[in-house]
């Protein structure tokens, strides 16, 4: 008996962004794209969504995942099922809200049917504290 061809996805854009949503007419919006957040201190609480595409065919497991740069998980979303076609892919907006300890780089990293697709970058790095402005006559 023939083996049944596997349908093939992948992962074709994985942003960071300040905001990422489908409006009621169906356009994707992506609004603030970035790689690199500045901190005053730390630990650092920060909020970011992240829009993930899918392209191909046929029903697959999707997951979003961060980690530091010694490949520590800091969060993860849930088991997403992308069911995509010739004609129409499958798009994911996830927020994660996350308690960032140190800075360094860190990265959000899309995974396919369990295997890790592609990975964007997140450089989080310390700023000096805004000095307080002086009212001059």
């Amino acid at each position: 008996m023939p083996k049944q061809q596997q349908r093939v996805a992948q992962v074709t854009a994985l942003l960071v962004a300040q905001d990422a949503f489908q409006d009621n007419r169906g356009r994707t919006h992506v609004i603030g794209i970035f790689d690199t957040i500045g901190a005053a201190k730390f630990p650092f609480n920060v909020s970011f969504m992240v829009y993930c595409a899918i392209k191909g065919e046929g029903t697959h497991n999707a997951m979003l995942k961060v980690e530091d740069s010694l490949g520590d998980k800091i969060a993860s979303s849930p088991q997403m099922i992308a069911e995509v076609t010739q004609q129409k892919g499958h798009q994911i907006f996830f927020g994660f809200g996350l308690t960032l300890k140190a800075p360094g780089l860190y990265r959000i990293i899309a995974f396919l049917d369990g295997k890790r697709e592609i990975e964007h970058p997140l450089y989080v790095r310390e700023v000096p504290s805004p000095k307080p402005s002086s009212s001059a006559p």
